[in-house]
């Protein structure tokens, strides 16, 4: 199968620096996303670190999961170890998600809140988010319709880099053709709704117009964080 792929990523309204990275490579079909956090520059340092060292472990395995998992163990114990080492890094930390498209299926991953998602005739979210809201949600102390208003919505409970091991979450979708997959972190998901993303994708527009469109929804609607979006069209 055919990918036609597009990644954008874009500072916002607030912010005075982008902590958004994202990488793709093609000869490989995969496609990675992270969201840094941690003071100054340190979240820009953690999202470079594990993006960087998850493309350089995608080029020496084989597309399954338990292979995938291993090579994240390694790049969270990069960005943790760099953090306990230099004092200026200190506690910084980042959100992971990507995918990797073999055969006619695709094998994702992620941690923390940065979001994968698939568009096949109507919307679905292949992730769960490990976050507070999130744990909330699923006990039934928070609601759906006070998700937005929730004031501690940005508290993740996993992170890549923030502890010694982190157990990511994994899974495989089978692929059909015409499906669009796309990964996003949460300055995207924070000010745009699921139904709101879901119109812009039943447009057919091209992936490189939806992304623009979507990004220009987000800083719209308040642009208070990153927004970055790394999509896919299999054909």
């Amino acid at each position: 199968m055919k990918v036609e792929s597009c990644g954008i990523s874009d500072i916002g309204n607030v912010r005075k620096n982008n902590e958004d990275v994202w990488a793709e490579m093609p000869e490989k079909q995969f496609y990675v996303l992270a969201d840094g956090m941690g003071g100054h520059n340190a979240g820009e340092v953690a999202a470079k670190t594990a993006v960087t060292d998850l493309c350089k472990g995608i080029k020496e395995i084989r597309p399954e999961p338990s292979e995938l998992k291993k090579i994240i163990y390694t790049a969270n114990k990069k960005v943790y170890d760099l953090a306990a080492h230099r004092s200026d890094l200190h506690g910084m930390g980042t959100t992971l998600c990507c995918f990797w498209v073999f055969k006619k299926e695709l094998l994702y991953a992620h941690v923390g809140d940065s979001r994968i998602y698939r568009y096949r005739d109507a919307l679905k979210r292949l992730t769960q988010d490990h976050s507070l809201r999130q744990e909330l949600l699923i006990k039934g102390e928070l609601k759906e319709k006070d998700l937005s208003s929730y004031p501690h919505k940005n508290i993740i409970t996993k992170a890549i880099g923030t502890t010694p091991y982190v157990e990511p979450d994994i899974g495989v979708d089978s692929i059909e053709k015409g499906d669009i997959y796309f990964l996003c972190s949460d300055g995207l998901t924070d000010m745009v709704t699921d139904i709101e993303i879901e119109e812009i994708l039943k447009s057919e527009n091209s992936i490189e117009k939806v992304c623009d469109e979507l990004v220009s929804l987000a800083k719209s609607n308040g642009g208070s964080d990153n927004i970055t979006i790394v999509m896919i069209r299999i054909s």
